[in-house]
This record gives C-alpha cells, sequence and structure tokens, in this order.
C-alpha cells in the first residue's frame, strides 16, 4: 500500500522542509501545494523535500482540497500543513497503517502548543482535538470545502492516540491571530467551540481563555519540534523551473459548492427493462443505463454530498395528470462525463391499476431536472392481494 503526503503551505521553505523530511522514508510520494503568492526563495525550499510541488491560487479555506487530493496517486493520502509537526511516535504508526485494510480513514489528535514548544492546551476547546488526517483515496472520498473541514467523516474508521503538533500559537504573535480568527470568522461565521465560546476566537487566542495548566511534551517529541522550529536556511538556490499553477477556477471546479453551468446538465437514459409491468403499490428496483453527456463530474451522492445528482421519476395518467415526484435514486459509482453506469431506481408504482407514463429523468437536488426525460409506458395490475380480496368476493 502507498501512502501520499500533501502539504498545503505558504510557510517558510526551511520549516517545511524540516517537517516533511522524516516522512521521506515511509511515503511514496510528497505533494506540496505552495500558496502562488510565495517567492523563489521558499519554492526552492519546498522543492529539496517534494517529489511533486504545485502552485496554486488558493480560492478560501477548504475549497482547494478535493482538487488536492486528487492529485495523491498513494492509496492514502495524509495532509500536514506547514505550522504542524508529526510526533515521532505518529511516524512509527504510518509505518504500518496503509498495511491495515479494514478501515477508510484514521482520525489523528491535534495538540496545539503554548506558551512555548515545551507545554500543549490540554483543555477545552483545544483538546479533545481529532481531526480525519489519513484518508483512503478511492471513490467514497469526499470533502464539504467548508472552512475548518476536512473529508467527510467515513466509517469504519479508527482513532489513534499519537498526536500532530500545531505550532501555530507559538510561531504567531496574539495580534497576528486576532486578525486569522476575525478572517475565519467573516468565511463561516457563527460556529461555537467546544465548550462554549465563539469558534476562532477560543482556538485561536488561548491567551484569553485557557485556564488549565498546559501539560508537557515529552522530551523525544520536543525534540522533534524543536529540529523544525530550529530548522535552518541553506544556502540560497533556485527554485525548478515551470512549477505548474493551479489556477483558482481549476481549484472551484472541484469544489462541492459550485454552481453548475446549462452544459453539466445533459444525459442519455436507457431502460434496461422488457417486461413494463407493475403491480398496484408495488416498489422494487427498475434498471436504468445511463450516459453523462454534460460538462461535470457526477458524485455518488451521499445525502449531504453536492452536487447531490440522483436520479427519479414521476407517473403520469392517462389524462395527463401528474402523481407528483417520485423518491430519489443515489448513482451507484461517480460519473465522469462521457462515462455510463447501470444504475438501479427505487419505484413505487400508482396505487390503483390502469395504464400511465413513468417519466424518468436525473434531478440536480434543490436546483432542477434535468429535462432529458425518459418516457415509458407501463401496464400497472392488480397486486396479488387484491386479486385474492376479489376472488373470495
Amino acid at each position: 500500500m502507498k501512502l501520499s503526503v500533501l502539504c498545503p503551505t505558504r510557510d517558510p521553505g526551511a520549516r517545511v522542509r524540516a517537517l516533511l523530511a522524516p516522512f521521506a522514508e515511509i511515503a511514496h510520494e510528497i505533494v506540496v501545494a505552495a500558496d502562488a503568492s510565495v517567492g523563489d526563495r521558499e519554492l526552492a525550499g519546498y522543492a529539496q523535500a517534494a517529489d511533486r510541488l504545485l502552485r496554486v491560487e488558493y480560492p478560501g479555506p477548504g475549497r482547494s482540497l478535493a482538487y488536492l487530493h486528487a492529485q495523491c496517486s498513494g492509496d492514502w493520502v495524509l495532509s500536514i500543513a506547514g505550522d504542524e509537526v508529526a510526533s515521532p511516535g505518529l511516524l512509527r504508526r504510518l509505518a504500518q497503517l496503509p498495511n491495515e485494510g479494514d478501515v477508510q480513514q484514521y482520525i489523528l489528535p491535534v495538540r496545539w502548543l503554548f506558551p512555548d514548544e515545551r507545554h500543549w492546551l490540554d483543555e477545552l476547546p483545544w483538546s479533545p482535538d481529532y481531526q480525519n488526517r489519513l484518508v483512503r483515496n478511492d471513490a467514497s472520498l469526499w470533502f464539504p470545502g467548508e472552512t475548518h473541514t476536512g473529508a467527510a467523516p467515513l466509517r469504519p474508521a479508527r482513532y489513534l492516540e499519537e498526536p500532530l503538533y500545531h505550532l501555530d500559537c507559538v510561531l504567531t504573535s496574539e495580534r497576528e491571530r486576532a486578525a486569522k480568527a476575525a478572517r475565519y470568522e467573516t468565511s463561516r461565521a457563527g460556529l461555537h467551540a467546544p465548550g462554549g465560546g465563539p469558534f476562532n476566537e477560543r482556538y485561536y487566542l488561548p491567551e484569553r481563555h485557557a485556564h488549565l495548566v498546559p501539560a508537557p511534551v515529552d522530551a523525544e517529541e520536543r525534540a522533534a519540534i524543536r529540529a523544525v522550529l530550529e530548522a535552518s536556511t541553506s544556502a540560497a538556490t533556485e527554485p525548478p523551473r515551470d512549477i505548474p499553477l493551479v489556477t483558482r477556477e481549476r481549484l472551484l471546479a472541484c469544489w462541492d459548492g459550485r454552481e453548475l453551468a446549462a452544459g453539466a446538465y445533459r444525459a442519455d437514459i436507457a431502460t434496461l427493462e422488457r417486461d413494463l409491468r407493475m403491480q398496484a403499490g408495488e416498489v422494487r428496483a427498475l434498471f436504468m443505463r445511463i450516459v453523462n453527456e454534460g460538462e461535470e463530474h457526477w458524485p455518488w451522492a451521499t445525502p449531504a454530498q453536492r452536487p447531490n445528482i440522483r436520479l427519479s421519476y414521476r407517473w403520469w395518467t392517462e389524462d395527463g395528470s401528474c402523481l407528483g415526484d417520485g423518491e430519489r435514486s443515489s448513482l451507484p459509482h461517480p460519473v465522469g462525463p462521457g462515462e455510463s453506469c447501470i444504475a438501479p431506481m427505487n419505484v413505487r408504482a400508482p396505487a390503483r391499476p390502469g395504464r400511465y407514463e413513468l417519466e424518468v429523468d436525473l434531478v440536480h437536488e434543490d436546483v432542477r431536472w434535468f429535462g432529458c426525460p425518459l418516457r415509458l409506458g407501463y401496464e400497472v395490475g392488480w397486486s396479488d392481494r387484491a386479486l385474492v380480496a376479489r376472488s373470495a368476493r
């Protein structure tokens, strides 16, 4: 099993190089996604640690994660920021974790260092702070794309004890962190921290809100943290030429919250059913072949996932009356432009026998129907129970 390490960053190159160096022996690849605003000195430092280096026009917290994870080729992806340090215990555990095949995600504890690198905040809201940072890189992976969110939680999962250490509260001043908290509050307002209080202010300003004595960091972990904090800048080198630039538009095209263009709503729907009969009130799956003729990737759509594209239907009577929308059926797997899938659609037949038209279409939930329906004439007969009742009269 192969492990990719993903580091989105704009932090100093020497520090990023130092925090990524321990992964060289256990990772299949290290991907650094550098903020497009950083200069050559930082890019040169990143290049010394990365197997793959990208420059990224970040559109906002969380909105780039789907694209960046898609650039990783490993079976598992570990995400680590440029102001974090993996504990030695976590590194040892990571060397074995990808061989464990019974889970979808590993949830890691993040410890916030404060007031110095020798102590961490062992109280609410900073602890326990579990985050799903190590995720299986397959079609089940998706991202809400909102501030302070990572991959959507999936089960089965394991919670680990070996931590990542977060450096922000020892690297930046109270004033700088207050400004960061205000920016985050603007992008996603109204969040509450565990234990109460405004989310961003509580997390980023422990000077104002911490009450308990910070817990000590043990000697082995202190040494790992110090190696990162004291990383020296090596002799200046030139960054690689032609580092790929990922534009804001390209990132947003993978964001769940994007609006779909009109060209996305094109599909061809065909039935695999030859016998177009159902019993009154019967509920069963009808099988459809669907081709994505549009320009967008369709996810397999859990209820929370966006764009929430599902298969649905309407029954029409012979006099042209609609009996209302049917239930929604999720796609069985992601479907990209030009691809097709066979999908079961759960259908409930009308309660009364007769001839009906079944209209099958895709729907972008809370937005619109695709408007490319398949229409099928169905004969709805008496149910077995109704026939028994009629014959007993």
